[in-house]
């Protein structure tokens, strides 16, 4: 690559932006067709062809997430077709915007592309990419423009903002930043009283030293000035010393600055006795330590009393500070904390929802704004098949993703259920189960026009437990509902991002961030005996300097133990606290990404300090050369997978041959175990068992109701010929173990669904 200093030149080199490079090698119309007809009617060199050009996609979350994976998603696009597509969190936005992009892979080019709106299909991606470095000015920092507050919630916002200002991007010192939306944060009145304390407490111990003389304690005692010296010192050493290691020596010494002049005029004061002296010091140190307390108690009861309502009354305010698709101006107060000048650029869920009728190549009104936004209906049956379904066929297309010409699944947190939910839902056996939504609940959550789609769907009878003449909507079925909804559902940052609530049985129920239960949901479309790869696009930390060669890793299909990742502790219960909840919520994606089978087609993109977690206000450079990163994961499984002659492989072989093969080798094992149980357990489970009287209780398994109740058991000869064929398994082909598979043991287990 070329202008490696300049990584935005570099991007512009690149070609990505020309939708030839993904249509090319993937127009042929068997490459078109959803996986379950190829199944059925290919020959076996089209099912190798067809194979070998598929791939499935898994996300992590994280909030580079959506500068990272777009470029990545471009460089496999260039090989891969994407079957099925999944995220969770903030990945949520970048498998969205991915199942968008290869829905409008084919759809029509513009002949130009409107300010802010971006080409169909994955050169749509590159310029979701463009438009966040190409700005200037206030329009580099396009990238928080998208996260804008609720009104009644700006002052907290100032906060956030605040905390991530830095002199070396924003020109603001985070410190004065900080204190100055602290300010802000309170009603004038606080203010007003914020600012006295504050003076009052620069000036007592001067204002004493002026009162009280040294010369006014001539005559103390020796005793009475070492006990008053030994007082001020025992109380105000550990505080300062508590400060400096705590915080920073700079805090300490900011703390002192009122004693300063108070101890600079007693000394320069009339002479006075030693014992007078040392008496009037320490009264001025007593005096600036007992203010201290004072001033920060009466600024913990004040910031209290402001912070309460959104404490204690969250709920009002949807439990986030941002809702999502309500707009907010900032005003001049605002950008005293670090807030950028809006430069028209939408909230956060308007312009994902517009971005994603870009990438699919929908048609906006002439007015440049869309109205109808896309689906999982449209993303199941494809752009070349868009027709009439009936709801037979539907439903095939719920129960069946194989079914589906692109297959888009979200991970999102049902935290009322107290579980993992994957969207879009299945349908309910039972019209009770059936979610429902409330437009007041959602408004400002999802964009106007969404809910006007949804709202399309009907009216319940029952009411919002919320709000007391709230009318509640059905929610649509799962191939009416809107992605971006989905995405929504996904990315709901808990304290930032509101979550968002739907109604069932007349309980409302809190939709938040995926990652909270699985942030990286590599199982998502995983299977025994997987067809082709799902690769993994996963975000990690680098301590130090990244380099090239450092900012990708993407372990080897080999024969070497995993790498068990280590996190340093820290010594303070912070690193041991944010450990502990990275461990609660990720302990499942990081053993299931170390499999043999799993990690070597998982490319994990390293971000250095300043990058990424939660630092919005990443300079356009800075943007360009993590996107490069995303780039260059992309590069490497693509050239892994796809190419020949490497790493020893023989002609006509490659790794994704390597991966076939070692996930048989497991499936095998999977399978050797399953054929000795059988076997083995046969007595339990043919004759009695497979003659079993089935009672009513288990009735509404069977898809026929007209039977009379206990029935014997319909298919008691398929049962016992399935045992029969297990067991001689278990005494031919699979009687001894295979010799080369991985000694880690995955176990096959019944997982309950998402």
């Amino acid at each position: 690559m070329t202008n490696d200093g300049d990584h935005a030149a570099t991007i512009e080199t690149l070609g990505l932006d020309d939708p030839a490079r993904y249509t090319a090698d993937a127009g042929d119309e068997l490459l078109r067709r959803p996986p379950l007809d190829v199944d059925r009617d290919a020959d076996p060199d089209e099912y190798r062809r067809y194979a070998d050009r598929s791939c499935d996609l898994t996300m992590r979350g994280g909030t580079t997430s959506g500068v990272i994976y777009p470029l990545a998603v471009c460089s496999l696009a260039q090989r891969y077709v994407f079957r099925s597509i999944g995220g969770a969190s903030a990945g949520a936005i970048a498998a969205s915007a991915t199942a968008a992009a290869e829905y409008g892979r084919f759809a029509e080019q513009p002949d130009t592309v409107p300010e802010g709106s971006v080409r169909p299909g994955f050169a749509g991606l590159y310029g979701l990419v463009h438009w966040l470095i190409s700005g200037t000015g206030d329009a580099r920092w396009r990238l928080p423009q998208l996260f804008q507050p609720n009104t009644h919630l700006r002052r907290t916002f100032r906060l956030v903002v605040a905390t991530m200002q830095s002199t070396k991007t924003t020109g603001r010192n985070r410190l004065s930043a900080i204190l100055a939306a602290l300010l802000l944060v309170v009603s004038p009145v606080s203010r007003l009283a914020l600012i006295a304390m504050f003076a009052g407490w620069l000036a007592a111990p001067l204002a004493l030293q002026l009162a009280l003389p040294a010369d006014r304690w001539d005559g103390a005692p020796w005793l009475v000035a070492i006990g008053m010296a030994a007082l001020a010192l025992l109380a105000a050493v550990p505080v300062v010393r508590f400060i400096a290691r705590r915080i920073h020596w700079l805090a300490a010494l900011a703390l002192a600055v009122p004693l300063i002049p108070a101890l600079a005029l007693l000394a320069a004061g009339p002479g006075a006795s030693a014992p007078a002296w040392i008496v009037a010091a320490s009264l001025i140190v007593l005096c600036w330590l007992l203010l201290t307390f004072a001033v920060i108690a009466a600024f913990a009861a004040i910031y209290t009393k402001a912070s309460w309502p959104v404490i204690a009354e969250s709920e009002r305010f949807g439990f986030g500070v941002l809702p999502g698709a309500a707009s907010y101006t900032p005003n001049w107060v605002d950008r005293l904390v670090g807030m950028p000048r809006s430069t028209g650029v939408p909230p956060l869920a308007n312009w994902l929802a517009n971005r994603l009728d870009d990438l699919a190549g929908h048609t906006p009104e002439p007015d440049g704004w869309h109205t109808r936004a896309l689906t999982f209906g449209d993303l199941w049956l494809g752009p070349d098949r868009q027709r009439p379904v009936d709801r037979d066929e539907w439903h095939r297309l719920v129960r069946d993703s194989e079914q589906r010409v692109i297959n888009l699944e979200l991970m999102t947190t049902d935290l009322v259920a107290g579980r993992p939910c994957r969207v879009p839902f299945d349908i309910p056996a039972n019209k009770r189960d059936r979610w429902q939504f409330c437009p007041s609940c959602l408004e400002g959550i999802v964009p106007h026009r969404v809910l006007q789609q949804l709202k399309a769907t009907g009216t319940a009878t029952a009411r919002c437990p919320r709000h007391e003449n709230g009318v509640l909507y059905w929610l649509p079925d799962p191939w009416d509902v809107p992605v971006v909804l989905a995405a929504r559902m996904s990315l709901s940052l808990p304290g930032l991002i509101c979550p968002v609530p739907l109604c069932r049985g007349g309980r409302m129920h809190w939709f938040s961030d995926g990652g909270l239960t699985s942030n990286f949901p590599i199982h998502f479309f995983d299977t025994l005996l997987p067809r082709w790869p799902t690769f993994g696009l996963n975000l990690d930390r680098l301590d130090g300097e990244i380099t090239d060669e450092t900012s990708v890793f993407l372990p080897e299909q080999d024969d070497s133990p995993p790498a068990e990742q280590c996190a340093e502790v820290g010594t303070g219960i912070h690193g041991f606290a944010k450990l502990i909840m990275h461990t609660s919520f990720s302990w499942r994606d990081t053993m299931q990404a170390a499999l043999p089978g799993f990690r070597g087609r998982i490319a994990s993109v390293r971000q250095g300090d300043g990058e990424g977690g939660t630092n919005l206000f990443m300079p356009p450079d800075v943007i360009a050369e993590l996107a490069m990163r995303g780039y260059r994961a992309g590069e490497e499984l693509r050239h892994r997978f796809a190419a020949e002659r490497q790493d020893e492989e023989s002609p006509g072989f490659t790794q994704t041959d390597r991966y076939r093969w070692i996930r048989m080798r497991l499936a095998l094992r999977e399978y050797r175990e399953l054929a000795r149980q059988a076997k083995a357990r046969s007595p339990l489970y043919k004759g009695r068992t497979a003659n079993y009287e089935i009672p009513g209780a288990l009735a509404d398994w069977f898809e026929s109701g007209d039977e009379e109740w206990p029935m014997s058991e319909p298919y008691t000869a398929l049962i016992n010929a399935t045992f029969d064929g297990l067991s001689a398994l278990a005494e031919t082909q699979l009687a001894e173990p295979f010799d080369g598979t991985a000694p880690i043991n995955p176990v096959l287990r019944l997982t309950p669904p998402e």
